[in-house]
């Protein structure tokens, strides 16, 4: 395994900058390693839908955002590559606690990136509450 481009402390220095309502909406990056990264979103009581569930949307976005992260392990910190392409599959109801979105780029293109998200509740990795697929075009 090779060393990333970056570090997750340097991904979210440039969070604010790049994408403020990422970082103001809770979502960090956690980890980022050869063509994968790691997203959270932290728990806000504020966002809940009844019956505690975090929102689809709220899924929606820290998987787009952890596949944004992961598309900076392969070209570096590019503010202008920009999701093409997404679909999700919610497979459960996520309440009660962070949520984690691991990336995993599988192409690398002239013009596309493509890969997949995998998102739990923190503490549960074995039971996915969503997947996700899509695709960034190349900067």
């Amino acid at each position: 395994m090779t060393d990333p481009l970056l570090t997750a402390a340097q991904i979210n220095d440039y969070l604010p900058e790049a994408y403020p309502a990422a970082a103001a909406s809770g979502i960090s990056c956690e980890e980022i390693g050869e063509h994968t990264a790691t997203a959270r979103w932290r728990f806000d009581e504020t966002t809940l839908r009844p019956g505690r569930y975090i929102s689809g949307p709220t899924m929606f976005a820290v998987a787009d955002t952890a596949l944004w992260f992961a598309v900076f392990s392969v070209v570096g910190i590019e503010a202008m590559a920009v999701t093409s392409e997404m679909s999700i599959r919610f497979l459960r109801p996520a309440k009660d606690g962070d949520l984690l979105a691991r990336a995993k780029i599988h192409s690398v293109g002239n013009r596309r990136i493509v890969g997949t998200v995998e998102i739990w509740v923190e503490g549960d990795p074995d039971r996915l509450v969503a997947v996700a697929q899509g695709s960034y075009a190349r900067p």
